[in-house]
């Protein structure tokens, strides 16, 4: 009878601690377009670090070709407007960069 209520606890423990294994999801990069070069660009979205969400200003990091390219948006003049890590800044709807266009959206969308 001793083994019986053990072995029921064993298993009941057993249970209990396979339950609880991690359940974290690594994050994968997002297709988030094509640069004028023709290379194809990827958020990192475990690098989305969001500074506030109204009006959306964050930073987040874009591969493409095994190079990294940090980017900051934030409101200019009531509009999303950003500023990557090579220096090119302009607003994000202002046709200058369909990369960060829909990197911005992805955001919105996303978070």
């Amino acid at each position: 009878m001793f083994k019986r209520i053990f072995l029921a606890f064993a298993v009941a423990a057993a249970l209990l601690f396979t339950g609880a294994a991690d359940s974290t999801v690594e994050a994968s990069p997002v297709y988030v377009g094509t640069y004028s070069d023709g290379t194809d660009a990827y958020l990192l979205t475990e690098s989305v670090q969001i500074k506030s969400y109204s009006p959306y200003t964050f930073d987040c990091t874009v591969v493409y070709s095994g190079v990294y390219l940090y980017y900051s948006f934030y409101p200019v003049n009531g509009s999303p407007y950003y500023r990557n890590s090579e220096g090119y800044e302009a607003y994000v709807f202002g046709g200058k960069s369909p990369v960060a266009a829909q990197i911005y959206q992805y955001v919105v969308n996303h978070y």
